[in-house]
C-alpha cells in the first residue's frame, strides 16, 4: 500500500471512530443524597439535570392549602404481581408485570414499580412521616402518574410490608427475581382502605427532575411497626429530597 493510501485509510478510520463516539449517548452523572452529590448539587452534576434547579413545578411539596374539587375516587384495577426486588443505590424498588392500572381522564396508566423514601418526601400540613412509598405509573406515551402513600409508626407489624421485607435486597445492585421471592406481593395491597387524596402537578423527585408528573398523595397513612421501619432504614438511611416551592400551583382535594 502506498504512503498516500495509508494516510487515507488512517484518516477514514479516525473519522469513523469519531462519528461512532459522538453517536454514543453520554452516561448520566452519578447522583445520591450526600453533601457533594445530593439534592443541592443535582442541577450542577449534569446539564440534563437542569430542571432540578430551574423547574417551577418541582416535587416534593408541603401540602397546606387545597381547593375542594370533588375529585373522583381512584379507580384501581388489576392485581399484578411483583417481578423483581431491586436495591438501585437510591431506593428499594419493586418492579411489576403488566396488569394493575389506574384510569385518569379515560387514559390507562399502568403500574410499573413501587419505591420507598425515608423519611417522607411530601408533607401534609407540615407533617413529615417516617416513610413514603411511590407507586409509579405510566401511560402509552410515557406520561407519569404517582400515587404517594405515607407510613406512620404503629404497635403491630404491617402484614403486607412483611411480604416486602422478606424479599428486601439489602445491598446495592442486589436483585431478587420472581422465581426466588419468598412472598407474593401484588400492586395495590399496600394502600389504605380510605384512598381520599390530594392532587397536584409536580415532577420526579430524583434527577433528571422532569416535570409534568401527576401526583396523587393519599390523605390517610398506613401503620408500620418500629421494627419494620428500622429494617427499611438500615437499607435506606435517608433518601428524601427537601421540600420544593409550590409557586403558582393549585392543590386539589
Amino acid at each position: 500500500m502506498s504512503q498516500k493510501n495509508t494516510i487515507i485509510a488512517i484518516f477514514i478510520v479516525f473519522v469513523v471512530a469519531l462519528l461512532l463516539s459522538e453517536g454514543e449517548p453520554k452516561k448520566l452523572a452519578h447522583w445520591d443524597y450526600s453533601e457533594d452529590k445530593g439534592p443541592k448539587e443535582w442541577a450542577n452534576l449534569d446539564e440534563r439535570y437542569n430542571m432540578c434547579g430551574e423547574g417551577k413545578n418541582q416535587s416534593p411539596i408541603n401540602i397546606t392549602d387545597s381547593i375542594d374539587a370533588e375529585l373522583l375516587p381512584l379507580r384501581l384495577k388489576g392485581e399484578s404481581k411483583a417481578e423483581t426486588f431491586v436495591n438501585n443505590g437510591h431506593s428499594v424498588q419493586v418492579n411489576f408485570n403488566n396488569g394493575s392500572y389506574i384510569n385518569i381522564s379515560d387514559k390507562k396508566y399502568s403500574l410499573k414499580q413501587i419505591h420507598f423514601h425515608t423519611p417522607s418526601e411530601n408533607q401534609i400540613k407540615g407533617k413529615s412521616y417516617p416513610m413514603e412509598a411511590h407507586l409509579v405509573h405510566t401511560d402509552s406515551y410515557d406520561n407519569i402518574a404517582v400515587i404517594a402513600v405515607m407510613f406512620e409508626e404503629g404497635n403491630n407489624d404491617n402484614l403486607t410490608l412483611n411480604k416486602l421485607l422478606r424479599n428486601l435486597p439489602e445491598k446495592y445492585e442486589d436483585e431478587i427475581i420472581t422465581e426466588n421471592v419468598k412472598s407474593i406481593v401484588t400492586g395495590y395491597e399496600i394502600l389504605p382502605e380510605n384512598r381520599d387524596y390530594y392532587l397536584y402537578n409536580g415532577s420526579l423527585t430524583t434527577p433528571p427532575c422532569n416535570e409534568g408528573v401527576k401526583w396523587f398523595v393519599l390523605k390517610n397513612a398506613v401503620k408500620i411497626s418500629k421494627s419494620q421501619l428500622d429494617d427499611f432504614t438500615k437499607v435506606m438511611p435517608k433518601n428524601n429530597r427537601p421540600i420544593q416551592e409550590i409557586n403558582a400551583r393549585t392543590i386539589l382535594h
